[in-house]
């Protein structure tokens, strides 16, 4: 990952991010003054804590991202948080095999410590002063918060040597490798063993991170295998009963679209993902009727100043 940044003060780092010393320092020493922190249920149903920068921060950490981490190559197997990919990309390498294999890296953030993140930033060439400020500009509490946007980018480049170890084992043994953030899938038509789990959980390991083994899963062709919520055994599509209960959603806002008014952004999500899989389906064009006709209500019931 050779990327190196000329940046020796906190004034050429404050330049850099628009910003000021006093303000960036102000960030540093009063945090928590600049997080919401918050639970939210996951899909699971399991509790994670979330902590949010508020605005000021928040438009530092995007700087951060914009000025110094998004333009840094990353390998063609991560597939989260990155421009031009979705989980579509994640799923597609995995289509037609003999068996998927899935698991969780655990609290992947909560895992990247301050330390760790120190370290990134002194390897892609800020003096150790700049590159202890920016450590301090991106992570809560000793590790990368949930709701920084720079916090992805982070990890993303912290995994990169996890992501090449782990696609080169892959490959040796005719595999397809990809991660979207914390979901790893590995899939192939050849044999894959309880010793070969040892060696990925081995790799995981001495990368720093750990193999939730809860949301761990191996299915062979002849059941469902699912990637980042797809299912793949032919192409990427929805399960059936996803697809079912988006179709009851848009019947329901066409029939009564006073109900749906304050969903808009629910409506919108679900047709993205049907426009992602399938773009020119008579079922995403009727849809997108729907939407628009719900979008244009919306507008015409808001008052006039």
């Amino acid at each position: 990952m050779p990327y190196m940044y000329d940046i020796q003060t906190v004034a050429q780092l404050a330049n850099a991010l628009d910003s000021s010393e006093f303000e960036l320092l102000r960030f540093i020493y009063r945090a928590e003054e600049f997080y919401t922190r918050f639970r939210k249920k996951k899909s699971t149903g399991d509790m994670r804590t979330v902590a949010a920068p508020r605005e000021p921060l928040k438009k530092v950490q995007k700087a951060i991202v914009k000025k110094f981490l998004a333009d840094i190559p990353l390998p063609d197997e991560c597939t989260g948080f990155r421009p031009g990919m979705s989980i579509l990309s994640n799923a597609q390498p995995h289509c037609k095999k003999r068996f998927v294999f899935n698991t969780d890296l655990e609290d992947f953030f909560g895992s990247i410590s301050s330390e760790r993140v120190l370290g990134l930033y002194l390897r892609l060439g800020f003096s150790f002063p700049v590159a202890c400020v920016l450590t301090e500009l991106s992570t809560y509490i000793g590790c990368l918060p949930q709701g920084a946007p720079s916090s992805p980018y982070l990890a993303n480049l912290i995994a990169y040597s996890m992501d090449a170890d782990l696609a080169d084992f892959c490959a040796a043994n005719d595999w397809s490798y990809t991660r979207y953030c914390d979901d790893i899938t590995i899939s192939g038509n050849g044999n894959f063993s309880l010793a070969d789990m040892r060696t990925i959980s081995d790799i995981v390991e001495v990368e720093g991170f750990r193999m939730n083994i809860k949301k761990t899963r191996f299915h062979k062709h002849n059941s469902k295998q699912m990637v980042s919520g797809l299912v793949v055994n032919e192409k990427p599509s929805l399960p059936r009963a996803k697809r079912r209960k988006i179709r009851a959603i848009f019947h329901q806002a066409e029939v009564e679209p006073e109900r749906y008014r304050d969903r808009v952004i629910e409506l919108e999500n679900h047709l993205s993902i049907l426009s992602m899989l399938d773009p020119q389906s008579k079922e995403v064009e009727k849809y997108r009727t729907v939407l628009n006709r719900l979008i244009s209500q919306a507008k015409q019931t808001i008052p006039s100043i």
